[in-house]
């Protein structure tokens, strides 16, 4: 059996209505608490941050996370002398927090466990606003996902009317893939659209949790992690997401009620995101909040919690041993994913790559091809020695074993001679 290695990027969930990071930017810059001037303090924040920083440079909401993530950080640490987050935030008296906060709004909140758990922490009032504004942020997100993503029992998004088309598509192209390769699935999506496809066509996946099923059956199940058969079994269908997914949920104590974080595959996952208020440390005096994906600036911290760990150590033994990885819609903003396949390329050459990406025209074209040379190819051969022959919308580089298709992934599907 061969091993073909797939990497799901945000473009692979765009035909099934998935959001773009522009659309959930704009979306969360109206959410949540407002200041004392009645101004959303999602938006300030962008603002404040976006103002100095050049049209391409601007944050989105991975950059707002960050930013909310290292004010808890900065309220949390006892330390008063240790700003984590920008030369703006000289020390705590400093206008930037009056903006920024609005401490009134935790006694507005109804007492979720995850409200009521953040407001017997242990920390400052300052870092229980933003822990509950991170709570919001992410299940904003988690709604978004789930609107296109939800698959369970009683509640299908994936496979309605709508996209019959692509879901045809889809599972004519996994179906005929899986005859004589091991279909290893590692998605940055946090929906549920490739568990849909494997269920309809009957194809067992494991997904990293036990029970070994594709979608939990009762709405109180939570699937555990087996961290043992992410790290050991190879030679069967995976579907892993290196960032999480909208189902899982986190749990901050262990069966002894000690601090200790695990977590489960669910059937509707956690919309707060985190039942018990779980903080990790995984450097000195940075605090995690705990959610049930990775987004943001802190992924290479939160990558090394299970089982994001484990996952991402399972894609790096099968980039090394793949016959062909095929990237779909992925931008290669994720610098520690372009390491591993950088890494496995040089150890693997005969590997085959195929890149699936939508250019608009010709100098995105080109732009993407320099991105994926410096990205990926760097270090097997010098610039001047790159050769792409470019077809229609699509560029062959042979030296490399290859491919950039410029197509959406349904036009891919479409035209894909293996189908």
């Amino acid at each position: 059996m061969k091993r073909t290695v797939f990497l799901l990027g945000a473009g692979a969930a765009i035909d099934w209505s998935g959001p773009s990071t522009l659309y959930l930017t704009d979306f969360l810059r109206d959410k949540g608490p407002k200041n004392r001037s009645g101004n959303y303090i999602t938006n300030v924040l962008l603002d404040k941050f976006n103002e100095r920083l050049p049209a391409k440079e601007k944050l989105n909401f991975e950059g707002l996370i960050d930013i909310v993530e290292q004010c808890f950080q900065y309220w949390s640490n006892s330390s008063k002398g240790s700003a984590t987050i920008s030369k703006l935030l000289i020390d705590r008296n400093h206008s930037f927090w009056s903006e920024v906060t609005n401490l009134d709004y935790i006694n507005t909140l109804s007492e979720t466990r995850s409200v009521s758990s953040i407001k017997k922490a242990k920390i400052t009032d300052e870092a229980k606003f933003f822990a509950i504004l991170l709570v919001k942020i992410y299940a904003g997100i988690n709604e978004q996902i789930s609107n296109y993503g939800r698959c369970n029992a009683k509640s299908n998004k994936i496979g309605i009317e709508e996209n019959d088309i692509i879901n045809q598509l889809a599972l004519d192209y996994f179906s005929s893939l899986s005859g004589d390769s091991y279909l290893r699935i590692y998605s940055l999506n946090y929906d549920r659209v490739i568990q849909f496809l494997f269920q309809r066509l009957d194809l067992r996946a494991f997904q990293g949790f036990y029970p070994d099923k594709l979608i939990p059956e009762a709405y109180n199940d939570k699937y555990r992690v087996d961290t043992k058969r992410i790290l050991t079994s190879f030679n069967e269908h995976c579907i892993y997401h290196l960032h999480g997914n909208y189902a899982w949920g986190v749990e901050g104590k262990n069966r002894n009620q000690l601090d200790g974080y695990s977590v489960y595959n669910g059937y509707y996952g956690n919309i707060n995101t985190n039942s018990a208020f779980a903080v990790i440390e995984s450097e000195k005096n940075k605090p995690l909040f705990l959610s049930n994906i990775v987004t943001g600036y802190s992924k290479t911290q939160r990558t090394n919690l299970s089982p994001f760990k484990q996952m991402a150590s399972a894609f790096d033994m099968d980039c090394h041993q793949a016959d062909e990885i095929i990237i779909v819609g992925y931008s290669f903003g994720d610098l520690h994913i372009n390491d591993t396949i950088r890494q496995a390329k040089k150890a693997n050459k005969d590997c085959k790559i195929t890149i699936v990406t939508y250019a608009k025209d010709t100098q995105e074209e080109q732009k993407f091809r320099s991105m994926v040379a410096k990205s990926l190819l760097s270090d097997l051969a010098k610039y001047n020695q790159f050769i792409f022959d470019n077809g229609n919308k699509s560029s062959f580089a042979e030296q490399f074993n290859l491919t950039i298709i410029f197509k959406p992934f349904k036009e891919y599907l479409a035209n894909c001679i293996d189908c």
